[in-house]
């Protein structure tokens, strides 16, 4: 049996890994809770060891040498496993309950969410599961610090070997109004942008897809309300305020509501399971377990 490298020094590395990561020397001292000169100790004690240099400032900060990239391959491997032992540890700490944390809007749990979990706490109901209501892009923050264990939402992590997205769920966008808004036949999208529109947020990536629709048509709406909060646009929908574009999953189970008949296809949303293999706790393997047996069925 091989002993371990006695010169092995992983405080280094988890430096190293830290400043590789944020790029930034004073974001790693926040980070790490040590002062910003330290850190730079730190990464020159690690490059004598390695004989290597490991970064090079430029006019945007600091960058990784390619020895420093190829090295990160795998310390970011064996900083997911300790990451992944420590949550294992713990689980067995709590009694043995498996513990799982999600990240997603408000929107997303109801309405596409809640199934799965009701599915997987009938058959772990000692699992631990906790639910962030997060902005999307925060919640990569959350993912790549592994704060959470998994990610639902439109946004598609592409080319990355580090996270894998799977597309569990396909929804088509609508504009909904309440029967008793006095609207006329609407049957384009040009008729339609004459009246009160409450849309998302500009930064969404529904609002963004509609854009792109509008753009090719030479329309530029101006809605009376945008709002973030999907549930709280089906709300002001469901009160006549204005004329919704919205899910049509969201309003299905709403005989008040109508759907303008428009020639146009409007574009459909993907929700996506973002997560990181490498780091998943056992109770995360049996959640994508079951989500990849029900893709199947």
């Amino acid at each position: 049996m091989a002993l371990p490298c006695t010169n092995l020094n992983l405080n280094l590395y988890r430096v190293f890994y830290t400043v590789a990561k944020t790029k930034s020397f004073s974001e790693s001292s926040r980070t790490l809770h040590i002062s910003q000169p330290a850190i730079s100790k730190h990464i020159q004690n690690l490059e004598y060891e390695l004989k290597t240099l490991l970064f090079y400032r430029t006019n945007r900060g600091i960058e990784l040498t390619k020895e420093a990239k190829d090295l990160l391959v795998y310390v970011e491997k064996a900083y997911n496993y300790l990451m992944l032992g420590e949550r294992e540890l713990q689980a067995n700490q709590e009694l043995n309950k498996g513990k799982i944390t999600i990240s997603s809007s408000a929107y997303i749990s109801i309405y596409y969410l809640d199934k799965y979990l009701k599915k997987y706490i009938a058959i772990h109901p000692d699992t631990s599961i906790k639910i962030l209501n997060n902005h999307h892009l925060n919640s990569q923050e959350l993912l790549s610090q592994h704060n959470i264990d998994f990610l639902f939402s439109p946004l598609e992590i592409k080319d990355s070997k580090e996270y894998k997205s799977i597309l569990i769920e396909q929804d088509e966008f609508c504009f909904a109004y309440n029967k008793k808004y006095d609207l006329k036949e609407i049957t384009t999208l040009e008729e339609l942008s004459k009246y009160p529109l409450l849309l998302p947020s500009s930064n969404t990536i529904s609002r963004q897809n509609l854009n792109q629709i509008l753009t090719t048509k030479n329309l530029n709406i101006t809605p009376i309300v945008e709002l973030e909060d999907n549930q709280i646009l089906l709300d002001y929908i469901k009160e006549g305020i204005g004329i919704g574009y919205i899910e049509k999953s969201m309003i299905k189970d709403n005989p008040d509501l109508e759907i303008v008949p428009l020639e146009e296809e409007l574009p459909k949303e993907n929700i996506y399971l973002t997560y990181n293999e490498t780091s998943l706790s056992s109770s995360g393997r049996e959640f994508i377990n079951m989500i990849n047996t029900k893709a199947t069925n």
